[in-house]
């Protein structure tokens, strides 16, 4: 019998796949064989094949739907593989909105600092934005603000009795750690270059090292 996903399991462990990383992480594996980078890839050419153009409006709304079905129906097939059951996906509730979680509004804070910060720095030409570590900042703060909200949501269902919150609860709580893990290398990096931004890196840091001991009381 497969293990039915329920609030007194918090600490089972997600059996999830590294596929599931390239629907966040900045740089994608981009293999055919992933379920993600593989569908986009071929979604790319059946519109370009159809002489649209792959990036339009139009052409991502009509992968979206077909993407995201595609994705659950993979998660719930490796789930239950390893024994895991999902059920009654249709009557999962809605978290509350991400405004009503005062961490998640402290670290969109953060975010929007870092993403000031860039304005300024753009208004000068600074090199840092366009180097490996400039672009890890501002891709996984976004991130980080996402998939924190994306976690207090889990905390929210398992508070709730809602089995679905476990079922999600390993993996985001991993994918947050990765981000934490990778803001922190690319600010010591950015830390350390000769800017007149460099002290604001610095501290940049320190408000996300502080926001992180926060993140692991979800």
């Amino acid at each position: 019998m497969p293990k039915k996903i329920t609030a007194k399991t918090k600490k089972s462990k997600w059996p999830f796949q590294k596929w599931q990383d390239c629907a966040w992480r900045r740089i994608a594996c981009g293999k055919a064989s992933c379920p993600i980078c593989g569908r986009i890839k071929k979604d790319r050419q059946k519109h370009i094949e159809r002489g649209e153009d792959p990036d339009s409006i139009k052409a991502v709304m009509e992968d979206v739907g077909g993407n995201l079905r595609e994705v659950l129906a993979a998660i719930k097939a490796d789930a239950k593989a390893k024994g895991f059951d999902i059920t009654n996906i249709n009557d999962i509730k809605e978290p509350p909105e991400p405004e009503l979680f005062p961490l998640y509004l402290e670290i969109n804070l953060w975010c929007e600092s870092i993403y000031k910060l860039a304005e300024d720095s753009d208004l000068t030409n600074s090199a840092w934005l366009y180097n490996e570590a400039g672009e890890d900042l501002l891709w996984y703060a976004n991130t980080l603000a996402a998939k924190t909200y994306r976690q207090l949501g889990n905390r929210w269902h398992l508070d709730n009795g809602d089995d679905y919150g476990d079922y999600d609860y390993a993996y985001t709580g991993y994918a947050v750690k990765e981000c934490l893990k990778i803001l922190n290398q690319a600010l010591s990096k950015l830390g350390k270059m000769e800017t007149e931004f460099k002290n604001k890196f610095k501290l940049a840091q320190l408000h996300l090292n502080i926001l992180a001991e926060k993140i692991k009381t979800i």
